[in-house]
């Protein structure tokens, strides 16, 4: 067998590769990002809404101290 045939023969033939590693299927794996992506896309709409909320009441307090200020005015 001379090396040009050796050549050949490895370009159209498959060799399993037997030994160690983590072998996952494909679906398992397609499965767990499409999990982790929502994961991470619903914590950060929990964040976003928790932060909302805090800003909106502490915009109606402000609100509420400028009312009380222009009414203090007001009776001046």
């Amino acid at each position: 067998m001379t090396a040009q045939e050796t050549a050949n023969d490895r370009a159209t033939s498959f060799q399993a590769v037997q030994g160690g590693g983590e072998h996952y299927s494909g679906e398992v794996l397609l499965v767990s990002a499409y999990a982790a992506l929502w994961a991470i896309l619903l914590l950060w709409v929990a964040m976003v809404w928790r932060k909302q909320t805090s800003l909106l009441v502490r915009l109606d307090d402000l609100q509420r101290e400028i009312d009380k200020a222009a009414a203090e005015k007001v009776k001046k």
